[in-house]
């Protein structure tokens, strides 16, 4: 029955979503093709969203998803990153390129060359003040006049050193503004062009390392070491999962804590010795309500309460360590501050209603973290966070 429903529940999906593209609402058409299986179908709607939308921010977005859900090497793909590269390049208009936009700049030069387009791809890079991209795409276009013109320049190496050492200027700028994820991706770039170059690969690597990725965050507030944990949800395991116990007696994923509309409940995810309160082996979502005190495979302790020190978000206590799931957004006991991660996991201080300071220096709204940050709410105020360990 399962096959069956999987079957003709993608058929009802699909049919679903022609329905709703009909009417005119893209962004449930490209969710239902999304459940459909028909991610083809889903990248050909968020092409029509881009086309409909005139915010440019909110167009890039629907290009990117239409690039991500297309198939790899398709041509929908690569009409998706053409014109994803094209809006970046008009965005940042044709005077001097500032050390932001150059990164998108860059960005949209190397999509333009890893989808073919060399000529476009070296008038970007031009743009951008990188020389070894734009000699890289005209070699690429066979365009050898232009090629040797650029190489033969006598100013050559000299604009090429003084734009390593205003990207190099820049890197400190984005490091310093909480742009460290823009920061690690510009010295990657340097390094591409020059990767004998020991103190840049060392700097880069020490940035990487200081990296603070979800979901487990350790953190110093209000005079006290807090042990976060991010995510709508937090699964328990010996091997998978936010939280990882080693022992035996759990399985490679054992729990799951979630909410269920304003409840917080725990759920046993088929654990081949199961999950017990009391002696008795659980049996579908359990709440949490004033707490639980739980063993894991009959063996492993499990504490899981509503957390006194964060109002919303539960503590738990399992295999002699604590923590703290706010299961959502990642709210902090420091008002108008919340911690968020991308899809490279790593984590971000998002600043709403309130200012962020590192060293005086007020960071950007959503500021990516490394180790041993010290974030003050005012100018010369005292520290409300430090991040630990990662």
């Amino acid at each position: 029955m399962a096959f069956f429903d999987r079957i003709f529940g993608k058929g009802r999906q699909a049919a679903a979503a022609k329905t709703a593209e009909l009417r005119g609402d893209l962004a449930r058409a490209a969710e239902l093709y999304g459940e459909a299986g028909q991610p083809e179908e889903a990248a050909r709607v968020m092409l029509l969203r881009a086309e409909g939308e005139t915010e440019a921010r909110a167009k890039l977005q629907f290009l990117a998803q239409a690039a991500q859900l297309a198939g790899a090497d398709t041509d929908r793909q690569k009409d998706a990153r053409l014109r994803r590269a094209e809006l970046l390049l008009a965005l940042a208009g044709d005077a001097s390129v500032s050390a932001i936009a150059r990164h998108e700049v860059i960005e949209a030069a190397r999509d333009l060359e890893a989808i073919g387009e060399p000529l476009k791809a070296a008038e970007a890079f031009a743009r951008a003040g990188d020389k070894e991209g734009e000699a890289r795409t005209l070699q690429a276009a066979g365009d050898v006049e232009r090629l040797e013109f650029l190489l033969s320049s006598e100013q050559f190496k000299e604009r090429t050193s003084r734009a390593r050492d205003d990207r190099t200027k820049d890197v400190d700028l984005m490091i310093e503004c909480g742009r460290r994820r823009e920061a690690l991706a510009a010295l990657d770039e340097l390094l591409k062009a020059t990767p004998d170059d020991a103190p840049l690969r060392e700097r880069a690597n020490g940035l990487r390392a200081r990296k603070v990725v979800a979901p487990i965050v350790a953190l110093d507030m209000l005079g006290e070491r807090w042990t976060m944990v991010l995510g709508a949800e937090i699964v328990i395991g010996r091997s998978e999962g936010a939280i990882k116990v080693s022992s035996n007696a759990v399985s490679r994923q054992h729990l799951r804590i979630f909410r269920e509309g304003d409840a917080i409940v725990v759920r046993d995810l088929e654990s081949r010795n199961g999950t017990q309160l009391r002696g008795i082996n659980l049996a579908g979502a359990l709440p949490v309500h004033e707490g639980l005190d739980l063993k894991l495979g009959r063996e492993v302790t499990l504490r899981i309460a509503p957390c006194k020190r964060l109002p919303g978000a539960v503590e738990i206590e399992v295999a002699g360590q604590s923590y703290v799931a706010p299961l959502g957004k990642g709210v902090l006991p420091v008002e108008g501050l919340t911690l968020s991660f991308g899809s490279d996991e790593w984590v971000e201080l998002v600043a709403q209603g309130t200012h962020a300071y590192v060293n005086g220096v007020e960071w950007t709204d959503r500021a990516t973290l490394l180790a041993g940050d010290a974030i003050a709410t005012a100018r010369a105020g005292d520290t409300a966070v430090k991040i630990a360990s990662t």
